[in-house]
């Protein structure tokens, strides 16, 4: 082929990308909408014919995804297997590892304690403990929930050696309220106040003032022998099953233990989105944050790189007059993204159990989103 039918054929493909991606958004903005079933079934089926190809491309066993708009629950679906080279199926009952999808959850745990006024945002949380969480540094008297939930507390993520059984002394690293780092350590220090407060574990407090009320009954903060058969298993870049990755934690963690599957996930963000009119009709309104306390939680605490901020629990990315919520999941060999909007009254989250996971949930969440998202690019 010469050089010129080439650069022929190279535009006409372009042309036809352009069309497909247009009839894309066009079927997105249709399906958002709820305009008919057509509009529906297409972009039921481009994702049928995308997510496979995104899989295979990226080396990533298997999928999962929600939609609730309203919300409800619209659509829901797994792709590809729980292990490389074996049958069982993803599906909606697939079992994840949540990872840093467990933070916002958790929030909405702390969330209910401060509406039921036993916690205060900004009270220091060493008044909730007779022991000091950590020795020699005056600093943590001025740590509160607030800062723990924003990422402002001082904390690095993981103190020295966490990992490793062999941990060294946790350390403040900044003036606490200064200025963001994401701390799954101050997670940890917010847990133990709330386990404190309630006098239950965390994973029976999060059953009792949580999953259940919000209809999570597949979720738990702690491996269960019941998730055995089916779990999603971490796998590494090259798509192969990595069992040295696979964590079945015996105590729970309120910045990572959370295991679930999509659709109660689904059901968390639809909490995310509950209305004033909906609240009203729940039957048992306590049993959920009123919208009051979804405002008070999705307000900007902290500011990162534009668009980005922080809330309590939840990264922030505003687009015009749009204020989308959001939160990666990142375990090795498990990579999530979950994201929402209030005023659009619409969310989606992906899991998935490859490491290049994040190169399927960005293209199929900006695509329902029709939102180019920054928040991927400081994952």
């Amino acid at each position: 082929m010469s050089f010129q039918k080439k650069v022929h054929v190279r535009r006409f493909l372009n042309i036809l990308i352009i069309l497909y991606f247009t009839l894309l958004l066009s079927a997105c903005t249709a399906f958002i909408r709820c305009e008919t079933k057509t509009e529906r079934q297409a972009l039921e089926a481009w994702l049928d014919s995308t997510v496979p190809c995104l899989l295979n491309k990226h080396k990533v066993p298997g999928a999962a995804l929600a939609i609730i708009r309203d919300g409800e629950l619209v659509y829901s679906k797994g792709w590809g297997v729980q292990r490389f080279g074996e049958s069982s199926p993803i599906t909606e009952q697939t079992v994840f590892p949540a990872a840093s999808l467990t933070k916002p959850v958790f929030a909405y745990g702390a969330l209910v304690l401060v509406r039921d006024g036993m916690l205060d945002l900004d009270r220091s949380l060493s008044d909730y403990l007779e022991e000091p969480y950590i020795q020699g540094d005056d600093r943590l008297q001025k740590i509160t929930a607030r800062m723990v939930l924003s990422h402002t507390t001082g904390f690095p993520n993981w103190r020295p050696g966490f990992w490793t059984g062999s941990p060294k002394p946790l350390k403040i690293q900044f003036e606490p309220g200064s200025k963001f780092r994401y701390s799954g350590e101050g997670y940890n220090y917010l847990q133990l106040v709330v386990e404190n407060i309630t006098g239950k574990q965390l994973n029976n407090y999060m059953r009792d003032a949580v999953l259940n009320p919000l209809g999570m009954h597949d979720s738990r903060f702690v491996w269960d022998e019941a998730f055995e058969s089916k779990v999603a298993i971490p796998h590494n870049r090259w798509g192969r099953a990595v069992d040295k990755w696979y964590w079945q934690p015996e105590k729970p963690m309120g910045a990572a233990t959370l295991f679930t599957t999509i659709e109660d996930y689904a059901r968390f963000l639809s909490a995310m989105l509950l209305t004033a009119d909906s609240y009203k009709n729940t039957g048992n309104p306590n049993r959920k944050l009123s919208p009051k306390y979804l405002e008070k939680m999705l307000q900007p605490q902290i500011k990162r790189d534009n668009p980005l901020a922080w809330s309590l629990g939840w990264g922030l990315e505003e687009h015009k007059n749009d204020l989308f919520f959001w939160q990666w999941g990142d375990n090795p060999g498990i990579k999530h993204f979950a994201a929402g909007s209030r005023s659009r009254k619409l969310a989606v989250v992906v899991f998935t159990n490859g490491q290049n996971g994040q190169k399927v949930c960005r293209p199929i969440i900006e695509t329902i989103l029709q939102t180019k998202l920054s928040a991927f690019d400081h994952i």
